[in-house]
């Protein structure tokens, strides 16, 4: 009886409508378009990209000529939180990095000097230069072993988001150029390994994924604020049903609701796909089974944050949080738009119905990743629970950020 009121409040509501004609358009402008025709084999004197190999000497004389050419120039690009920055460190930490490449090239003072002379120097219009640094060699004493932990430590040094972090090294430096054999294998992995379903799900989660992790806030929030508007505070927090329930009950409409738009697309994406492959084997469950367990993390982690800050401060400022959330997370370097997924990634990306490899390489990151924002979701909820309990018995009212109650105006 609850869970249907709460279901009908949110069918009804125009931030809902909203959200299913986002989901939508999201879907028709993006994924339908792109996958409107069948993948054919590749044909020679193509560009076929490139693939990743693990090699570990590849990884370590890659690495090694990088950080040589931004020591050189104590200029290191990193992403912290998917955002660019450009760091510059002080005398004491160019030291420590010096000491790095020296250890792991073998080089003393002179040969770190020799190396600089015979740089290629890139002078930018935007007030820098830059060092290209090639062939820097790996010393025989050095191990790969030794070598992700100075890895690591570089990454601390320059402060997480590096090209140097221990979990995306494969990626950013084992990249070699795909043959025309390569790419074929590549194509045949769409029939034998991901059974085509595989792939297409990946890119439907990627582009469907960008839209959950914003949307749901607004509908969550809305949900939350319906009351108040409507002056029915009172009448609901003197209700018999408990907090808890009353709270789990809504969390639960909206996560029905807000699916089934989603699920509406899954299957046209379905459809589409047995049009297109007509006659091909495929393995039907992945296309369902992967976007699920992919993207129902996103509806419910944005769910709970606009239910939680809505109630706690107001829906404005539950909105904001999760935009700046959601824009931090878009904001990846182009190694995370083919699969590269750290173990708290919140928008996992995957725009390419190719780099099966990429992928398989981070699924420990994936299902961490994914499992770890449905557990944080489901305490934000049980948080909310307990905040409606305070507001039901008179012990807290919300604070209020602006306004004529506002805490600022209060310290003033």
């Amino acid at each position: 009886m609850l869970f249907r009121k709460e279901f009908k409040k949110i069918f009804r509501s125009l931030t809902y409508l909203i959200f299913c004609v986002l989901v939508i358009v999201m879907f028709a402008t993006q994924y339908f378009q792109d996958c409107n025709n069948r993948e054919y084999p590749p044909s020679k004197y193509d560009d076929y990209g490139y693939k990743v190999v693990e090699d570990h000497d590849i990884i370590m004389s890659s690495a090694a000529n990088a950080l040589t050419g931004e020591y050189l120039t104590n200029r290191y690009v990193c992403y912290p939180f998917g955002f660019y920055k450009a760091v510059h460190l002080n005398e004491k930490e160019q030291s420590k990095i010096l000491k790095y490449v020296m250890e792991i090239s073998g080089l003393d003072s002179d040969g770190i000097a020799e190396l600089q002379k015979n740089a290629t120097l890139f002078n930018f219009d935007r007030g820098y230069s830059e060092y290209e640094v090639e062939d820097v060699p790996v010393s025989q004493t050095m191990n790969y072993e030794r070598f992700i932990e100075i890895m690591a430590d570089v990454d601390d040094i320059l402060g997480g988001g590096s090209d140097y972090a221990p979990d995306g090294l494969v990626y950013k430096f084992s990249r070699v150029p795909m043959t025309y054999e390569d790419a074929l294998e590549e194509y045949d992995k769409l029939f034998k390994d991901d059974h085509i379903t595989g792939a297409y799900a990946r890119l439907f989660a990627d582009y469907t994924g960008i839209v959950l992790g914003i949307m749901p806030v607004f509908v969550a929030a809305a949900l939350m604020t319906a009351d108040r508007r409507r002056r029915m505070n009172e009448l609901i927090y003197s209700r018999s049903v408990s907090s808890l329930k009353l709270v789990f009950t809504r969390y639960a409409a909206l996560m029905f609701t807000m699916f089934i738009p989603v699920l509406l697309t899954m299957i046209a994406a379905f459809i589409q796909l047995l049009n297109v492959y007509s006659g091909e084997k495929m393995d039907m469950t992945v296309m369902f089974t992967l976007p699920t367990f992919w993207l129902v993390p996103n509806i419910m982690f944005a769910s709970a944050i606009g239910m939680a800050l809505s109630e706690i401060f107001s829906a404005g400022f539950a909105i904001l949080f999760q935009f700046v959330f959601w824009f931090a997370g878009i904001l990846t370097g182009p190694a995370a738009l083919y699969g590269e997924t750290g173990k708290f990634t919140f928008i996992c990306r995957h725009n390419t119905l190719g780099h099966r490899d990429v992928f398989m390489l981070f699924q420990d990151n994936f299902i961490f990743s994914r499992i770890f924002y449905m557990v944080i979701s489901l305490a934000i909820v049980a948080f909310t629970a307990f905040i409606y309990e305070m507001k039901r018995g008179g012990r807290f009212n919300g604070i209020r950020l602006f306004g004529k109650d506002s805490i600022f105006r209060r310290k003033a």
